[in-house]
């Protein structure tokens, strides 16, 4: 088995609080949208989707999450806990 460590790169990330979508549009380019109640059969506690070019698909994100541009310039959602885990804040 191989182990690795990740590199201490910088992200940007905003949180989808449920009323931001605006904010969240702007920030990914339009890859970002709010998922009305009617249309959450599969997973009623998504509340919006974020697009994955990388992996050309759609992720559900849920309200509280974090949306994350990856390296290679990819959204993705990432939990509170799991970023302070995996990330520490930028101060300069």
């Amino acid at each position: 088995m191989a182990r690795y460590r990740k590199r201490p790169i910088e992200i940007e990330a905003v949180q989808w609080t449920g009323d931001n979508e605006a904010e969240l549009i702007a920030f990914t380019g339009h890859r970002f949208e709010a998922v009305p109640p009617q249309d959450r059969a599969e997973d009623p506690e998504i509340t919006a989707q974020v697009f994955d070019e990388l992996h050309s698909t759609w992720v559900g994100v849920f309200t509280g999450q974090h949306v994350i541009r990856g390296v290679k310039g990819e959204y993705y959602p990432i939990a509170e806990d799991v970023l302070a885990e995996t990330y520490e804040a930028v101060t300069d």
